[in-house]
């Protein structure tokens, strides 16, 4: 008895330890870990890494908290389902953005069915949503919609850039890609997303569809777009 805490400590220093040499492996060696071993460290890390961008984009589309952390979760457990059959091991970022936007898209329509079905004058009535609040989450809609339909090529380096703030050097080294394709590839990106933006009458400045991407954005998140 006397040694017990002893133990706990030394097991939980060898998790720490763990969870910090996973969080510098890239996501390639990630998932494949996870994928062939079932390597909780290594899934551990993808989440830490990836999960807050994840989680953003779900708010984004779903105004109820519970509603985003259930699509949260399961975007999860496609990841934990489909981890070994992923084709671009490099741009896990990338996939789980896809997944979380279609997942939270089919749930905010399964929602409003249901709400309608309730009551639409009930809905109407207990909005409380200034108007203003409105028009930014639909502006928010419209940017993740689009940015889900664009090739992966100028997709991915504006996920890892812009909703996850990793600079050029960073998104370069995950990719596997030279920076300078990774600024070729994030301009390419950003014009052909301000060009879909504009085919729909919203017209944004980058620096706007940065903000509008992450919420949280700083600085750093803003000026790779």
């Amino acid at each position: 008895m006397a040694n017990e805490p002893t133990q706990l400590l030394a097991k939980h220093l060898r998790n720490l330890t763990a969870a910090a040499r996973a969080d510098g492996l890239p996501d390639r060696e990630l998932i494949q870990r996870f994928a062939a071993e079932r390597d909780e460290d290594a899934f551990a890390a993808l989440v830490r890494r990836h999960g807050p961008m994840v989680l953003r984009v779900c708010r984004r589309i779903l105004r109820d908290g519970h509603d985003a952390e259930d699509v949260f979760q399961a975007t999860l457990v496609v990841l934990s389902r489909k981890a070994a059959s992923l084709r671009r091991l490099d741009s896990v970022g990338c996939f789980l953005h896809g997944v979380a936007y279609r997942l939270a898209l089919k749930a905010r329509t399964q929602l409003a069915q249901q709400r309608m079905r309730e009551s639409q004058s009930a809905v109407e009535k207990h909005s409380a949503d200034p108007l203003a609040e409105l028009s930014v989450r639909e502006a928010q809609a419209i940017v993740d919609e689009e940015l889900a339909r664009l090739p992966e090529k100028w997709r991915a380096p504006l996920v890892l850039c812009c909703l996850e703030g990793k600079t050029r050097d960073e998104a370069a080294r995950q990719l596997g890609w030279s920076a300078k394709l990774v600024k070729s590839r994030l301009e390419q990106g950003r014009e052909r997303l301000r060009s879909r933006l504009t085919r729909r009458g919203l017209t944004l400045p980058a620096a706007l569809i940065a903000t509008l991407l992450s919420e949280e954005a700083a600085p750093r998140r803003c000026r790779q777009c």
